[in-house]
């Protein structure tokens, strides 16, 4: 079992924070040989996040132990938890949640069809999700309330323990807070240099939060440089920068005499024009950059989040003459392959509103390329 490194760097935080084992750590570090010949870089390396868990990885995994145990600390069976219909959050929330016996409740809104929302929704349903769909962003609030109503323990009196989109509050935060301890410790053993830029997606902002505090905490040089994946409106500097310095002060609540700076949004870095004109939409960049990390290097992303990623780091490192400057990109996919689970499920099963998507076009039937499950 792995301990959080993060309880030996802040050790009054264990008796505060509860956490519960889930994942494979620590994930490995690899040169990717393959696109730095193809692009002329020196040093450039992924963090496999995409196996943190032989049962579904990704980056959850690490927000998940946290959250889920404190869930099960509060004496809850049953969460609420939020995405688009196809959200890889949703699979992993419902998949680890099972094993600790919590039952998930999903509240989703629509988004872009592909292969991958159908591999999604179908896991869901097979892993023991309750849907509550709304028909729109706006419908949302609606949806929430059924499920809180659905999944209110009458006997307890206790409503479901609720978790953010994505897993983005204080508690999720700190997996990626111990996430850069853990290249931290692997810089020291020397499996990699220490990078000068680490990217990672900034979707719902948990992720990029936590990496900013904990470069910070591991006393590294590293610049984080999220590059963005969703509409501004959700997707910004300033809900970043809320995101880091109320984890920041969850820390020193509990921790007091840890020293960590306070960050103003002026201070983050920020790729902002890889994310498409709206949420989930495959851009031509993110399907080169997908194929790309395929077929040089064997590794898997998807056109969503880390596709664009990719595509992101790879512009900021030419843009600004970097290519003999060692940087890292941490790949938060899920890289487990599960859809011979679920590939002869009758989808008809699902609730009536999700058939659409089984029935309408894919994006990538529409865009020519691959499917990518």
């Amino acid at each position: 079992m792995h301990e959080p490194l993060i309880f030996e760097k802040v050790p009054a935080l264990k008796d505060y924070v509860e956490w519960t084992p889930l994942g494979d750590f620590p994930t490995p570090v690899q040169k990717l040989k393959g696109i730095c010949k193809a692009e002329g870089l020196t040093d450039f390396y992924v963090k496999r996040d995409d196996l943190s868990s032989s049962l579904y990885g990704g980056n959850k995994v690490r927000k998940l132990e946290f959250l889920l145990a404190h869930a099960k600390a509060k004496g809850r069976d049953c969460l609420i938890t939020f995405g688009a219909v196809g959200s890889n959050h949703i699979v992993a929330t419902v998949i680890h949640g099972n094993r600790l016996g919590i039952k998930t409740i999903a509240v989703m809104f629509p988004q872009p069809n592909a292969a991958y929302v159908r591999k999604n929704l179908l896991l869901d349903y097979v892993y023991g999700a309750r849907f509550c769909v709304a028909p729109s962003l706006s419908a949302l609030p609606i949806a929430f309330l059924k499920a809180l109503r659905e999944g209110f323990d009458r006997k307890k009196m206790t409503a479901p323990y609720i978790i953010p989109p994505g897993g983005s509050n204080a508690r999720g935060c700190l997996g990626y807070v111990n996430c850069a301890l853990e290249i931290k410790r692997q810089i020291d053993s020397g499996q990699l240099p220490e990078p000068e830029f680490i990217f990672v997606t900034l979707g719902s902002s948990g992720t990029a939060a936590g990496m900013i505090l904990g470069v910070e905490l591991a006393g590294m040089s590293s610049r984080i440089v999220p590059v963005r994946v969703v509409e501004k409106s959700v997707c910004n500097r300033t809900i970043l920068n809320f995101h880091v310095n109320n984890t920041r002060r969850f820390i020193m609540k509990r921790s007091p005499w840890t020293k960590i700076r306070k960050f103003r949004k002026e201070d983050i870095l920020l790729v902002d024009d890889f994310a498409g004109d709206r949420y989930a939409q495959f851009t031509p960049e993110a399907i080169k950059a997908v194929r790309k990390a395929r077929e040089l290097d064997g590794l898997k992303l998807e056109c969503t989040y880390t596709g664009k990623t990719l595509a992101g780091a790879l512009d900021f490192i030419h843009k600004n003459s970097l290519e003999k400057r060692p940087s890292l990109f941490i790949n938060t996919y899920n890289s487990v392959d599960l859809y011979p689970q679920v590939s002869s499920q009758d989808y008809r099963e699902l609730p009536e509103e999700l058939h659409y998507y089984f029935e309408s076009p894919l994006q990538e039937e529409e865009l020519g390329c691959e499917l990518i499950t």
